[in-house]
């Protein structure tokens, strides 16, 4: 063998692992980016095909109705699987959220004469599911109206448009600055044309179900095409105007006709919250050439990044589509809202520098401090520290910690204070690289005082009856489960407040975190509205959907208060006595087959309850959270478009899906998980300081855990400390296809810190 030879082999060898690697971690294949666009009433997922990269701001992807309808609560994002028109290709939407917004810029291709093609009955096309394609970061369709092929792909703060054209057909493209999700949320634009550089740029407001709360949110946008503009002009407020290059306000659709074209058109669009000079830097220095190839692939790149933080083997391919979905689905929302150069555009609407990192807004922190957030410190601790300090930026530059920040505005949605929770969760953790003092004296201000009034944000609404009684009295008009929230958020500020060292705070604040007790009527046995004469409201019932209880009944609330186990089996008078409640609780959910309606009793489709299975292992039935558990996960999610039993709300159901299957699920505002039986045979977390390995033999035919080992060392306990895990670990669990009694003498944590 000669020596060049001898030398190439180490090459070779190298070249073969590289590629074996690079084969073995495409994660993207498993991906089912339709999972959770479908279903039907409460069963639908709002999620979208769209391509995007992780937390990008763009997500350009189709807006659809169904013959010419489009009901609201199918279209949250702009796409719902069961319908049969595209009326658009927008660059802006919110992910698994419950209302309707966004749906900017609004891009059609068509053939024909441009003229005719101006109003969306015209413009719109009907299409067919066979003729999609998506994956991570990638979407394409042919519209079967026109023929044409539509493929889209992102970066960060810009998405990329090709548009093949039949041959021989005159080619058109609409621009739709006067519509958006709805209609009628679109609420102002403008819009220049240099068709010599063949660019567009403007901007577009939105108004809808979040934006209009505080006045719209305004993005703007630069465009640039990539073949030559033979004629072009604006339908503005109805009249047409041939060769104009610029209109203002009102209703305005542009039109561009390129005559016939052999080769696809393609188009960058960058947008901005700040200006049409930084769209314009966003997508030059994002897509600086015209290789929609190569920015697709960069897309996928990103995403298989992602996606191999974890890795699973074994299962179906079901069950693998379904989990890496979610992990796709967890990575969409917050949203970097860190431009090219560093500039974002902060609560008080100025522009600002992110010196700190990355800045990130579109908080859904009422349902993501559950397992989202909890996700992130394991897998993305410099992202969680960097969406800890764009909540207390968002506290310096608007006045206080958010609930549901979208963009540049406070929303005001929803309950409860979990910017709390959020933060003392990641700081508890270990993820301390934020302004903590900062950030708990805002906390504390909101927990004692009210908002000034007139600011678009309430804190907490009736404090100071809340201080006065230990609850929110009823016929002073708040619900019920706000008790029960801020009860959760003083847990949690007093577990901050214990770590900081402020004593005489966190004893304070634990105190107030029994408040919830206040609610409780042992005659019902439920969390009842009271009033402030300390007599319980009547008529009542239990099953009385979203009066007195936020998105739910008193069975969903009945079981907010987790971190307490203790009071709360006193309040049922023993353990075994809310062990029957819970069961009742889940056996009767399981009767109702459809996610399509409300459930009155465990529904897995909104986020108040969703934790109860794993209450089980708390009050010494750790087989119950073993069966309760594996029941959602088979009869919740599916690998399908109908495959979320919600709204997935920024990544909620994702979550839980991800944590459950690998078995264990957080407390949020503690530093433990309770253990559950792994839905894999072998699992890996990659985490910053080492492997987190788990092997759970029996996977996933048997369910109920007959043996745990931590680190090879014999578990006598349903629950595991973060320290434990999170500079690398090895968890194996022994599986049995019977109910067994591990666990169920399982020594009780301590919740609170000292």
């Amino acid at each position: 063998m000669s020596k060049k030879i001898g030398a190439l082999i180490p090459l070779f060898l190298l070249a073969i692992l590289t590629f074996t690697a690079r084969a073995e971690s495409e994660a993207w294949k498993e991906v089912n980016v339709f999972v959770g666009t479908g279903g039907l009433g409460f069963g639908v997922g709002s999620t979208s095909p769209a391509a995007c990269v992780p937390f990008g701001m763009v997500r350009l992807g189709p807006d659809t109705s169904w013959n010419g309808i489009n009901p609201i609560f199918a279209h949250n994002v702009g796409y719902w699987y069961q319908d049969n028109e595209i009326r658009g290709f927008s660059h802006t939407r919110l992910s698994g959220i419950g209302v309707t917004d966004y749906g900017n810029i609004r891009f059609m291709p068509g053939i024909g004469k441009a003229e005719k093609r101006l109003s969306e009955k015209a413009y719109k096309s009907n299409f067919r599911h066979r003729d999609e394609l998506a994956d991570p970061g990638y979407y394409s369709v042919v519209l079967k109206d026109s023929g044409i092929k539509a493929e889209f792909t992102a970066s960060k703060d810009a998405g990329f448009h090709q548009y093949t054209y039949p041959s021989g057909k005159n080619a058109v493209l609409i621009l739709d600055l006067s519509r958006a999700v709805l209609d009628q949320y679109a609420c102002g634009g403008g819009i220049k044309i240099d068709s010599q550089a063949r660019e567009i740029f403007g901007w577009q407001k939105v108004c809808g179900s979040f934006t209009a709360r505080s006045g719209g949110v305004k993005y703007y946008f630069f465009a640039r095409l990539s073949e030559p503009i033979q004629d072009f002009g604006i339908l503005h407020n109805e009249k047409i105007l041939a060769k104009a290059s610029e209109a203002e306000t009102g209703k305005i659709t542009a039109y561009f006709d390129f005559g016939t074209l052999e080769k696809p058109l393609r188009v960058k669009v960058g947008i901005s919250l700040i200006s049409v000079d930084q769209a314009k830097r966003n997508v030059d220095e994002q897509i600086p050439d015209w290789d929609f190839n190569r920015v697709r692939e960069d897309a996928k790149a990103s995403w298989e990044k992602a996606l191999a933080k974890i890795e699973v083997k074994g299962g179906t391919k079901d069950q693998r589509g379904i989990f890496y979905s979610a992990i796709y689905h967890s990575y969409i929302m917050p949203t970097d809202l860190t431009e090219q150069g560093g500039a974002y555009l902060g609560l008080d609407s100025k522009v600002h520098q992110a010196d700190f990192g990355t800045y990130y807004s579109d908080f859904s922190i009422w349902d993501t401090f559950r397992n989202l957030h909890p996700l992130m410190v394991l897998i993305e601790p410099k992202r969680s520290a960097d969406m800890l300090k764009s909540l207390v930026k968002m506290s310096e530059q608007g006045g206080f910690l958010p609930r549901w920040p979208t963009a540049n505005i406070y929303t005001n949605c929803m309950t409860g204070t979990f910017a709390d929770c959020v933060i003392a969760d990641n700081y508890l953790k270990g993820v301390t690289d934020f302004d903590a003092e900062k950030a708990y004296q805002n906390m504390r201000q909101i927990a004692t005082e009210p908002t000034p009034k007139g600011h678009p944000y309430s804190g907490r609404p009736g404090i100071p009856d809340y201080l006065k009684f230990g609850y929110l009295p009823s016929d002073k008009g708040e619900p019920t489960s706000s008790t029960l929230e801020y009860a959760y958020c003083d847990f949690c500020i007093a577990q901050l407040a214990s770590r900081l060292g402020k004593t005489e705070d966190a004893i304070a604040f634990y105190r107030r975190a029994e408040y919830y007790k206040n609610n409780f009527d042992p005659q019902t046995g439920f969390f009842r509205p009271r009033k402030s004469d300390g007599e319980f409201q009547t008529p009542f019932s239990p099953l009385l959907w979203g009066v007195d209880y936020t998105e739910g009944d008193a069975w969903h609330w009945l079981w907010t208060n987790w971190y307490d186990p203790e009071g709360m089996a006193e309040l049922f008078r023993g353990k075994d006595k809310m062990i029957g409640r819970l069961l009742e609780f889940f056996e009767n959910s399981a009767r109702q087959k459809t996610n399509a309606l409300p459930n009155n009793y465990y529904w897995h489709g909104n986020e108040p309850d969703m934790h109860a299975a794993y209450m089980f292992s708390q009050l010494g039935r750790p087989d119950l959270t073993q069966k309760w558990v594996r029941w959602v996960i088979e009869t919740k999610y599916k690998n399908a478009p109908d495959g979320l039993a919600g709204n997935d709300d920024c990544g909620t159901m994702s979550a839980w899906l991800i944590f459950s299957s690998l078995g264990f699920y957080p407390l949020a505002g503690t530093d433990l998980y309770y253990l559950t039986s792994p839905l894999f045979p072998e699992a890996v977390m990659h985490l910053q300081k080492g492997d987190l390995k788990i092997v759970a033999k029996g996977a996933p035919e048997k369910i109920y855990l007959q043996s745990v080992k931590l680190n090879g060392k014999p578990l006598d306990r349903v629950w595991i400390k973060h320290q434990e895990i999170i500079n690398g670990a090895e968890l194996t669990f022994e599986l049995s296809d019977q109910p067994t009694d591990w666990g169920k003498n399982s020594p009780e944590p301590e919740f609170r810190i000292r």
